[in-house]
């Protein structure tokens, strides 16, 4: 069974699934690496809402720079 080349779009990789508690916990995972001083629950809330402000369908990356934004305030 081969791909279907109609199906075009990004990748899957490039996205975080909120449904999913491991690509969650991934994530947080990264932010608490660049933030060793903020405990689990303020990188959590910070990523919310950052996923709430940026759409997570417009990537990882974009959500992920805003949770370090609003962890650096």
């Amino acid at each position: 069974m081969s791909d279907d080349k109609s199906k075009v779009g990004k990748p899957d990789r490039y996205l975080i699934s909120f449904k999913q508690k491991y690509e969650f916990d991934y994530a947080v995972n990264q932010l608490r690496k660049k933030f060793p001083e903020e405990n689990q629950t303020a990188v959590k809330k910070a990523l919310t809402e950052a996923a709430k402000k940026v759409s997570p369908s417009e990537g990882r990356e974009k959500v992920m720079r805003e949770a370090r934004r609003k962890l650096r305030d």
